[in-house]
């Protein structure tokens, strides 16, 4: 009995030492929560990185596009009456003067309506010339005068009605101009509408082309542009503007006018046009210190040592900067993050100073 309570008292003597040994072995192997700073906390790695001052500078930009070549003048020319083609005055390509003949249809219904309606006309003007004097001796009332004005009144504007739809028999060429491949021949019935030719003034050339909206308070009249085709250059101005924003687009029209008459344009013919935008003063970044998220631009300023998050509006983007329009201010220092593990918030250390 004595020998069983021994050995009892000694395991119990053993686990207890063994539980001491567990304890003491756990806190020296818990990983330590401090870097030996006060309260225990982590210091956290600053990011080095380049940095550089922003500033504001005057800024040269043009705006490049295409546009669509036009002549001074163009027309499809079409009949104004249906009937049959009688005679063609014209031939394919042909120059020709304003007021030319082209092309003669069939009037001898419209000319027999004239004959009617100048007759008409001549006799109630005689008419009128004796009930004239009749009124004036008091013979007729004045209502029997006021009916025989009426009629004659009618009678001259039928007959500048005949006129008028006689003279549609005959169509002439609208301005001077050069006429293209005809669509007609001798003898064909016309349809009120149906095309006959286009004709075409080329001098002077035009070139319309549009432009972003946010240029549209900086194009003025008067301004001038270069335009290129196949490696050539010329010059032109600024003629007109479109009177409102295209609501589809959300671009300015624009016409401009090409100095001098080179014969090797051709209207219709597309061509690249570059305008050089009035020198403005405005606040540049370097294109690294760009970035961007699902909310728009964005860029990270040096802050006490820290990363601070901007949100930035900008405009014209060039090789060796980038323009800001909001966001930032002259003298900010902008972090020239790029690939670099910036966050907002997160320390910072400025390697170097970038000098512009």
């Amino acid at each position: 009995m004595a020998n069983c309570n021994k050995l009892v008292t000694s395991c119990k003597w053993l686990a207890a030492s063994l539980l001491v040994l567990i304890i003491a072995c756990s806190k020296s192997e818990a990983p330590k929560e401090g870097g030996g700073g006060p309260g225990g906390k982590r210091e956290q790695q600053a990011v080095k990185i380049e940095a550089v001052v922003a500033k504001t500078e005057d800024i040269k930009s043009s705006v490049r596009g295409l546009g669509i070549l036009l002549p001074s003048k163009e027309v499809e020319i079409q009949a104004e009456m249906a009937g049959r083609v009688l005679a063609v005055y014209f031939n394919d390509g042909q120059n020709v003067k304003a007021g030319q003949n082209l092309v003669k249809i069939d009037d001898a219904n419209l000319r027999a309506a004239a004959i009617k309606a100048n007759a008409k006309l001549a006799f109630s003007r005689s008419t009128a010339h004796r009930k004239k004097q009749q009124f004036d001796a008091k013979a007729i009332s004045a209502q029997e005068w006021e009916l025989v004005e009426a009629d004659l009144q009618t009678a001259q504007a039928d007959s500048i009605d005949a006129a008028a739809n006689l003279s549609k028999a005959t169509i002439r060429a609208p301005f001077d101009g050069k006429l293209g491949i005809g669509k007609i021949n001798l003898g064909k019935r016309l349809a009120v509408g149906e095309s006959i030719v286009k004709i075409v003034q080329k001098y002077p050339l035009k070139v319309d082309f549009s432009v972003a909206d946010k240029y549209a308070p900086i194009l003025k009249v008067g301004m001038d542009v270069e335009i290129g085709r196949a490696g050539k250059n010329y010059k032109a101005t600024v003629d007109a503007l479109e009177s409102s924003l295209d609501a589809s687009t959300r671009t300015l029209l624009a016409r401009a006018i090409i100095i001098d008459n080179p014969e090797d344009l051709v209207p219709g013919a597309p061509l690249e046009f570059s305008l050089d935008l009035p020198s403005r003063e405005s606040l540049t970044v370097p294109p690294e210190a760009i970035g961007s998220d699902a909310l728009g631009s964005t860029v990270y300023l040096y802050k006490g040592g820290k990363a601070k998050l901007a949100r930035i509006e900008i405009g014209t983007r060039f090789v060796d900067k980038v323009e800001v329009l909001s966001g930032v201010s002259a003298g900010d220092t902008v972090l020239c993050a790029g690939a670099s593990p910036v966050r907002d918030g997160g320390a910072v250390e400025i390697s170097r100073m970038r000098v512009r």
